[in-house]
């Protein structure tokens, strides 16, 4: 029996996996293939340094956004072609209501694909979502989205970024999709690629001790900034023990190709940032302690020694990737 829509599950932890590579990985499950979670976050990107959007003012959200920018790679990587709705200025449309009429196209487009039981993926605020259930009013669509998003939460948008997914042969072997995937997880690691409006490397690390530094962490939560550490943690633990795993099996499959002592030292940097930040997703210690002096001084050092960690891991994996890019 052929799968349905309205079947489909996005698994993981809204905290604690990035939502994009989790929704990519519930559009390929759809379609009967066998890609899990950490091998798509390792080909996005987005297991190598959590990406801070510098606009975004809950720091809760930090990381939510700048995750979609290797999705054609991720079709030659998986087998899948990606369709692109034009890019739509949120200011713009909110402050005159009227959409290009390219995305208003697209819109027809994407609801013929869903009504087809197709995958489309959209950016629904805060996270990404598949439609699973088409309805004229977008704020009733059907959406898939990562355990703890879902209704009122996870809300569409009509200036929204959404990708229609077609499946078909892969363009890449695993081996060919895992050297390219460390080439870019490198320029990701050591903030070398670059998007307008977005940060990677070790910036989020700068970012976290900045508001650390401040009377509220987050401006917009206040005393409520607590829950805004917890989820921030939480993402760079998930993100830091991804790299380590995705590490695993680029080195099961490309071998020698990879020094040994090289992958195994990338390898306990991520261990290690993933262990600082482990020590900060318990969300009820943070709303007994956040408030007192000490605990706020030994995050701030223990986020100091994230960032070097991180800083130290970036060079030995520019080294790696200098050897197999050769």
């Amino acid at each position: 029996m052929s799968p349905k829509l309205a079947d489909i599950k996005v698994e993981g932890n809204d905290a604690e996996v990035d939502n994009f590579a989790a929704v990519i990985a519930a559009a390929v499950k759809y379609w009967e293939r066998d890609y899990d979670y950490d091998f798509i976050a390792g080909l996005s990107g987005s297991a190598f340094s959590p990406v801070w959007w510098m606009e975004e003012s809950c720091a809760a959200w930090w990381t939510e956004f700048g995750n979609d920018t290797r999705i054609k790679f991720l079709g030659k990587a998986l087998g899948f072609h990606v369709v692109e709705s034009p890019d739509v200025s949120n200011a713009e449309y909110a402050k005159t209501g009227v959409l290009p009429r390219e995305m208003e196209e697209f819109w027809d487009r994407a609801k013929e694909t869903v009504l087809e039981g197709k995958i489309v993926i959209m950016h629904t605020w805060p996270c990404w979502s598949i439609i699973t259930d088409w309805n004229d009013d977008i704020t009733k669509l059907g959406l898939a989205s990562v355990s703890g998003f879902g209704g009122a939460i996870c809300a569409p948008y009509r200036s929204a970024k959404l990708y229609i997914l077609t499946p078909g042969p892969a363009e890449l072997t695993r081996s060919e999709a895992f050297r390219e995937a460390l080439i870019f997880g490198a320029d990701i690691a050591d903030g070398e690629y670059e998007r307008p409006g977005f940060a990677y490397g070790g910036k989020i690390y700068d970012a976290i001790l900045g508001k650390a530094a401040e009377e509220h962490f987050c401006g917009d939560c206040k005393d409520k900034s607590w829950s805004c550490v917890c989820r921030t943690m939480n993402r760079i633990e998930g993100a830091n023990a991804t790299a380590t795993r995705f590490f695993d099996m680029a080195f099961e499959f490309l071998g020698t190709q990879l020094p040994a002592p090289v992958v195994d030292s990338i390898k306990q940097g991520y261990q290690t940032v993933a262990e600082y930040a482990g020590a900060y997703t318990n969300c009820e210690i943070l709303k007994d302690n956040w408030d007192q002096e000490q605990f706020r001084t030994d995050f701030y050092n223990r986020v100091t020694h994230m960032k070097l960690e991180h800083g130290k891991l970036a060079k030995p994996f520019r080294r790696l990737v200098n050897t197999i890019s050769k």
